[in-house]
């Protein structure tokens, strides 16, 4: 396995990191994200299922106010008056 498989909730910024698993959930390490129930919820804030998770090199910040920042949502819908679409391009 390759080292940087990693997977953060962006609810809590809980990582799940596949060479170490999660044992206290039943996950021993080197255990694939894939391979995880979609409906297992994150072990330290339990709001967040495995379909949430992003992988940690698209996660940038958790505004804690419900906006999730990633790599792909920067710069989108702040405040520029075209519908969260950037920089007013036509979609």
């Amino acid at each position: 396995m390759t080292r940087g498989n990693q997977f953060i909730c962006p609810n809590c910024e809980h990582v799940y990191d596949e060479e170490k698993g999660e044992p206290r959930e039943g996950w021993p390490a080197g255990t694939a994200f894939a391979d995880i129930d979609a409906d297992w919820t994150c072990p330290d804030c339990g709001v967040r299922e495995q379909v949430d998770f992003l992988p940690i090199e698209q996660f940038e910040r958790n505004d804690q106010d419900g906006k999730i920042t990633t790599v792909e949502t920067r710069g989108k819908g702040k405040g520029n008056g075209n519908g969260g679409h950037g920089r007013g391009e036509d979609l």
